[in-house]
């Protein structure tokens, strides 16, 4: 039994029709053994009971029974195999190349062989003579990179002239001019120079290291700093409210003083009126009772006749102070309220670049600050639509009538469309726009915008590809990727369009005597954009005064 219990015992119990290791197994009469299922499975495929691996015949078909004492011996084994710790059963282990059945772990290969053995198997490389001479390494299951791919066979030396190793094949045709060394000659070269190459690079990951130590203490001051700066910021906005919040209550608490006594000499007035009133009320009563009286004698010792002296018919003279401030008071917070309101309209703005921009602040509600960033536009006529006329400056357009004009990929075929021809990127732009019609859309598109048919994806501000504010007789209404903002502001023939292409944001704004931020759409631009126009009616880009540039 002591070879059962071998590990290699397993591959004695195999069937010979499955070549797997015996299930449910059974004795021919000949003394060959098999799973029951195979060997019934071949006798009934053929028609004859004949033994696989004698062919001898059996007539009549032997009845075939288990072999309860063959199953259990191969039971035992099974449990053995299992527990036993050579047998390889994780993933990357290196199995031997000679075992059968389930293969035990190698725990060497030969790089001479080109093979991994496990214990019971290394020992002929160790007793023979022959073998010893073969080299021995930690085991390996890639042996294919130790391959010549052209000659298959085992890599032995290391050509320093074109830095790879060879087999002796190659060595000897390929590479008889070459500097040719031995395997283990060139590793001993390279392996000081690893030394070397270690060395450095765990200075490096020192520097490393200490460098990322240097920039987490600067992520903790930054950090500092930016929570100190917040709060600066936010003491000044304090301030800033509790300056007017201090101003609004002094105010009411003037309004209110005055009130207090504009109502007591209202009062003192009521007062005096009605107690001439109760005095009156008495008098009448008196004369009444008198009247009724039927002495002639009493009536006349009695009767005194009411005597109105001037004086008391004086009114009481109270006029209501509609104004309970001076009017020099409601100049001031007018003009307080007018700078607050201005306020509003400041913007940060970011320089160009992305390393290190500059912020400041600007008054985007003040023309003048705007129009130092005016551009020249002009129209592209590529893309002008057949039903619009381009005048020879390429600034004006207007729509009524049918033009026929070259064939362009960039041209409007369907909608009233065209664009501008400078391509903005990257800058901060200004332009204003006159414009006269029943329905004007005017605004910003990538050049990618549709151009061909009647979709209503074509039309600027109705895709994702462009931003546009929409100008009829009666509103203004905003729009992108198909999305209406509503806008309610009296209508103006001039519009403004600030782009500040950094910051992502797009303004729009009614001119007049005063100047009014219609809406402001806020966007994270990719490509170029190009002005933008739909045109029902006339628009005309306006030229700017350069100088206050």
């Amino acid at each position: 039994m002591s070879d059962v219990k071998s590990p290699e015992s397993l591959d004695q119990f195999t069937c010979s029709v499955c070549l797997e290791t015996l299930s449910n197994p059974v004795t021919t009469p000949c003394g060959h053994n098999y799973c029951m299922s195979c060997i019934e499975l071949c006798w009934d495929k053929t028609g004859e009971c004949r033994c696989p691996q004698c062919r001898q015949v059996f007539a009549p078909r032997p009845a075939l029974h288990k072999n309860t004492l063959l199953a259990q011996v191969i039971e035992n084994s099974k449990q053995e195999e299992s527990s036993d710790p050579q047998i390889c059963g994780v993933p990357g282990d290196v199995k031997c190349d000679v075992c059968n059945g389930r293969k035990r772990k190698a725990v060497q290969t030969c790089l001479t062989c080109l093979a991994s053995y496990c214990e019971t198997h290394i020992r002929h490389h160790r007793e023979s003579e022959a073998l010893k001479k073969h080299k021995l390494d930690e085991p390996t299951g890639n042996l294919k990179q130790r391959l010549c791919v052209e000659h298959n066979t085992a890599v032995e030396l290391y050509c320093r002239t074109d830095q790879k190793c060879v087999c002796l094949l190659c060595a000897a045709v390929r590479h008889k001019e070459h500097e040719l060394v031995e395997l283990e000659t060139e590793r001993g070269e390279k392996q000081s120079q690893v030394g070397e190459s270690l060395r450095k690079v765990r200075a490096r990951i020192c520097e490393k290291k200490s460098k990322v130590t240097e920039m987490k203490e600067t992520v903790v001051q930054l950090k500092s700093f930016a929570e100190r700066e917040e709060q600066k910021n936010d003491e000044t906005f304090v301030s800033l409210l509790q300056s007017i919040e201090r101003l609004r209550s002094e105010v009411t608490e003037v309004i209110r003083d005055h009130e207090q006594r504009e109502v007591m000499k209202a009062e003192k007035v009521i007062k005096q009126l009605e107690e001439e009133i109760e005095e009156l009320v008495k008098r009448d009563t008196e004369l009444v009772e008198l009247s009724e009286k039927d002495d002639h004698i009493h009536f006349l010792q009695k009767f005194q006749p009411v005597i109105v002296h001037p004086e008391d018919d004086v009114e009481p003279n109270f006029t209501v102070n509609r104004n309970l401030l001076p009017e020099t008071l409601w100049g001031e917070l007018s003009e307080l309220k007018k700078n607050l309101e201005e306020s509003s309209g400041w913007e940060f703005l970011k320089s160009k670049g992305d390393e290190d921009p500059v912020y400041f602040l600007q008054n985007l509600t003040k023309r003048n600050h705007l129009l130092k960033y005016s551009y020249p536009l002009t129209l592209d006529p590529n893309t002008l639509n057949e039903g619009l006329h381009l005048t020879e400056t390429n600034r004006t357009v207007a729509s009524g009538g049918q033009f026929s004009y070259p064939d362009h990929p960039d041209r409007f075929d369907c909608w009233l469309q065209l664009l501008g021809s400078e391509a903005l990127f990257n800058t901060r732009c200004y332009w204003e726009v006159e414009w006269s019609g029943d329905c004007i859309f005017i605004g910003v598109a990538y050049a990618g915008i549709c151009r061909k048919g009647w979709s209503v994806d074509c039309l600027i501000g109705r895709n994702d590809r462009s931003w546009s504010l929409c100008c009829t007789h009666s509103t203004y209404s905003a729009w992108h990727n198909n999305k209406m903002t509503e806008i309610r502001e009296q209508r103006s023939p001039r519009i403004g369009v600030f782009l500040d292409y950094p910051a992502g944001s797009l303004s729009f704004f009614s001119i007049s005597d005063t100047m009014t931020l219609l809406h402001r759409f806020k966007a994270t631009f990719t490509q170029p954009l190009y002005p933008a126009f739909y045109v029902l009616g006339r628009v005309s880009i306006s030229p700017l005064n350069l100088s206050n540039r």
